[in-house]
């Protein structure tokens, strides 16, 4: 499928603002700021969003990886994932 042109894409969007402008003047007041109440949520909860991912990628830039879930360990003769001990469960190997 092909890239549509930067004047399609233009049209797209004014053709999305008449619409939306249609829709919101066919709604009544109680409407328009129910859904405005809806709208203003969302927008928080995505900032919220986008606030975690730019905290976490910060720690993990900064080498802080407290909160970081910790990687499962495997027997490095067979494979195996081992959840402690001395010896592979599945093996015998001496683990390190």
């Amino acid at each position: 499928m092909e890239m549509p042109s930067r004047e399609e894409l233009q049209k797209l969007i004014e053709k999305a603002q008449r619409d939306l402008e249609e829709q919101l003047a066919k709604m009544t007041p109680e409407e328009r700021a129910a859904a405005d109440r809806k709208a203003q949520k969302l927008i928080e909860e995505d900032r919220a969003a986008k606030q975690a991912l730019i905290d976490e990628a910060a720690k993990v830039a900064a080498g802080d990886l407290s909160g970081a879930k910790p990687r499962p360990k495997f027997c490095t003769n067979c494979g195996a994932p081992v959840s402690g001990g001395k010896f592979c469960m599945n093996c015998g190997s001496p683990l390190n």
